[in-house]
């Protein structure tokens, strides 16, 4: 039963019948058989190591993201808006989960380096305002998170009623690479 767990945890990554394959299905092998054996802790970290070869390979990609009613407490505690509509001169408050993300390590410690660009555009795409550099995102730690996130707030009193797209491009500053999201709004 464990087995049938961990091994579609390893082929819902998408990985089945690539050269990760064997490696991945082998880590998962030896946490199910830590598991069995009581060592669950040694069981976390197989798969904790299985996820960071993962992680590393894998481009950069925002799963989640969403408007939010108030900046999120941390990963995944957040409460999404109902709808995409906002009153005149209500900031935009927006909630990231960005992945695939690279760590350098620096000073004994783990840093990533996010930085976060808008385009606000019409329905059809026509850029109306934006800006580089718009967010900015230098975390630390002791090991490389996978459980990341990022609040922004947008405000964008001034612009007339209708209806909109938030464009965010979100760039890894150590990988290199860059993902976007289009998140529609309405302005009342």
């Amino acid at each position: 039963m464990l087995r049938s767990g961990f091994a579609g945890m390893v082929f819902g990554l998408g990985l089945a019948g690539t050269a990760w394959a064997g490696p991945l299905q082998d880590k998962a092998g030896d946490a199910e058989t830590a598991l069995a054996a009581g060592k669950g802790v040694e069981a976390i970290q197989l798969m904790r190591e299985a996820l960071s070869d993962v992680w590393k390979e894998a481009p950069l990609a925002i799963p989640t993201s969403t408007y939010v009613v108030a900046p999120a407490d941390g990963y995944g505690i957040y409460t999404a808006r109902d709808d995409n509509s906002f009153a005149e001169g209500e900031p935009l408050l927006i909630y990231l989960e960005p992945v695939g993300f690279d760590w350098k390590q620096q000073d004994g410690l783990y840093n990533s380096l996010l930085t976060v660009d808008f385009d606000l555009t019409s329905p059809d795409g026509k850029v109306l305002a934006g800006q580089k550099g718009f967010g900015r995102f230098d975390f630390k730690s002791h090991v490389p998170n996978t459980e990341y996130m990022a609040n922004l707030t947008l405000n964008v009193s001034g612009a007339p009623a209708g209806d909109y797209v938030l464009v965010l491009t979100v760039n890894d500053e150590h990988g290199g690479g860059s993902a976007k999201v289009e998140l529609p709004f309405s302005i009342k």
